[in-house]
């Protein structure tokens, strides 16, 4: 039987706070290590690290602790792969920045998330493999339907690259094994989104028979829980570990913790924590959401008293059109992309929320700015259509 480690995507959420961390003062990353053995860092989609930022991450964790990390967007969701486009000189760098790990023995695996609509192409994909560094172990996660055939399989075992198990409403929670390890990840089943989600124990039940036959083949299998809203990827995490049998002294402890905390009906609501306002609506609703219910949904209590505190002189919108919205304020950047469905921008804060799809004080201000029937508009069709959406850094 191959071990297992298991864990969450990203850690450094602020509605895990009481449901996980204690306070908003201890470092997350350091709390999460005395629980888990491993994380998925999210954060390396979204940017390149600073090397710095590299090092942190292995100070702050016991020697045993593992990593994996997201390749960035750069490379999967803009240039898709494509080798003309300098995919090889970006993988270098990205793996150059994460050698620290690496060479501590504490860097698992890459995952390699492509994007929704990159369907099957086996010859663009053995290109990308092929420029991939020998002393790197990578994972691939596709996310149209189309990959799953006999080909794919073929091509992975060919380069010793595993295949991404995944539970999540886009894909069937197909099980295969194309390397000497296993990559699982739990998305959520959710609607708006996915990963607003909290699994039954009879949902994580039916898992521990596949992640069980999985191990028998493998030398190890890397788990991760993406549902973070809430500490729901905690929560459920440390569940199916009981399930499986494995749990630490500190996991069985930090499990009560947890359970008496949503017994004692301190867990916000649904949304509640990440927005302070307002709760997701089914689809039928979204067309009789006001102005206001609309942007609450993207924006917490204090950043929309922020937004509200910036003038309208330190705003200017540049272009505004059915496809594109282009605006700066201050010393940063919006672009909003309505046919690409991207939203970038450049302030601190924005970086720090990518993840969890929210709207920073300057995003907030734009739409104050916006005329409503506008600014309705294009939240709505964020809103509906949020799983699609990307929320980006602005690269000028």
């Amino acid at each position: 039987m191959g071990s297992i480690l298991l864990g969450t995507s990203g850690w450094s959420y602020d509605d895990w706070v009481g449901v996980f961390y204690r306070d908003r003062k201890e470092s997350k990353l350091a709390a999460y290590a005395r629980v888990f053995p491993t994380a998925e860092i999210d954060s390396t989609f979204y940017a390149y690290p600073s090397r710095g930022t590299v090092m942190g991450w292995s100070r702050y964790t016991g020697s045993d602790f593992v990593f994996t990390a997201k390749l960035p967007q750069l490379i999967t969701h803009e240039k898709v792969l494509d080798l003309k486009s300098g995919v090889k000189d970006d993988v270098k760098r990205f793996c150059d920045l994460m050698s620290p790990l690496q060479l501590n023995g504490k860097l698992g695996c890459i995952l390699i998330q492509l994007p929704p609509g990159f369907k099957f192409d086996l010859e663009r994909l053995e290109g990308f493999f092929d420029i991939l560094p020998s002393d790197f172990r990578f994972a691939v996660e596709f996310r149209h339907l189309s990959w799953l055939k006999a080909e794919t399989w073929k091509l992975l075992e060919k380069y010793n690259i595993t295949y991404t198990i995944v539970d999540e409403p886009l894909l069937p929670p197909e099980v295969k094994v194309t390397s000497d390890f296993a990559y699982f990840r739990w998305h959520g089943r959710g609607r708006r989104p996915w990963y607003n989600y909290r699994y039954s124990g009879e949902e994580l039940s039916s898992w521990v028979p596949k992640v069980q036959e999985t191990l028998k083949n493998v030398r190890v299998a890397y788990g991760y829980f993406n549902n973070h809203y809430h500490g729901y990827a905690v929560e459920n995490c440390l569940q199916i570990l009981e399930m499986l049998g494995v749990s630490t002294p500190s996991q069985i402890e930090t499990k009560k913790r947890v359970e008496k905390f949503r017994v004692s009906g301190l867990a916000a609501p649904i949304e509640e924590a990440v927005t302070g306002l307002t709760a997701f609506m089914p689809e039928a609703k979204v067309a009789e959401m006001g102005f206001s219910d609309l942007l609450s949904a993207f924006i917490d209590r204090s950043r929309f008293g922020r937004a509200k505190a910036i003038g309208d002189d330190e705003l200017k919108v540049e272009e505004v059109t059915d496809r594109r919205l282009v605006a700066s304020i201050r010393a940063y950047h919006i672009l909003i992309d309505l046919d690409g469905r991207v939203i970038r921008h450049d302030c601190a804060d924005w970086g720090r929320s990518l993840s969890l799809k929210q709207f920073c004080k300057h995003l907030g201000k734009l739409f104050l700015y916006l005329p409503k029937d506008k600014a309705v508009s294009i939240l709505r069709m964020i809103y509906s259509e949020r799983d699609d959406w990307e929320f980006q850094p602005y690269i000028g």
